[in-house]
């Protein structure tokens, strides 16, 4: 199983590490590192990087997008994908700062789903990939 993180990224940052991801890698790497002692400086740095997720239009536009797929349910700020023909179990839990996807392919559905939203920035720290979605 592989865990994605995918951060909405402001226009800003986007523009300046466009070409150069591992930068902003770099960037949410040490803010995900950062011992709990020194929280309210990675959440600072945290909101100067990311913007945050409208949480419910987000939840409408995926369920939406994937209502009519027989391998797609939606539980709360849950999205999950069980497609036994392609072996893909992933599920999408959305946060106001971050979205999490734990699935079973190294490209879910997910991806192509989340494909239509500007900035998405994705990143699996264990193990150390990263790259634009949008």
């Amino acid at each position: 199983m592989r865990t994605f993180y995918i951060f909405k990224i402001n226009d800003v940052f986007k523009t300046i590490t466009l070409d150069k991801p591992y930068n902003l890698y770099l960037a949410l790497d040490n803010i995900h590192s950062m011992d709990k002692k020194e929280l309210p400086l990675a959440v600072k740095l945290y909101e100067e990087v990311c913007d945050k997720n409208d949480v419910r239009s987000l939840n409408l536009s995926i369920f939406n997008l994937l209502r009519d797929s027989d391998a797609y349910m939606k539980f709360n700020n849950n999205h999950i994908i069980n497609n036994y023909y392609t072996d893909e179990s992933s599920k999408l839990t959305i946060y106001k700062t971050y979205l999490k996807l734990k699935t079973s392919k190294n490209h879910p559905t997910f991806f192509n789903t989340l494909k239509c939203f500007p900035n998405l920035f994705v990143i699996d720290f264990e193990g150390i990939d990263y790259f634009w979605l949008s």
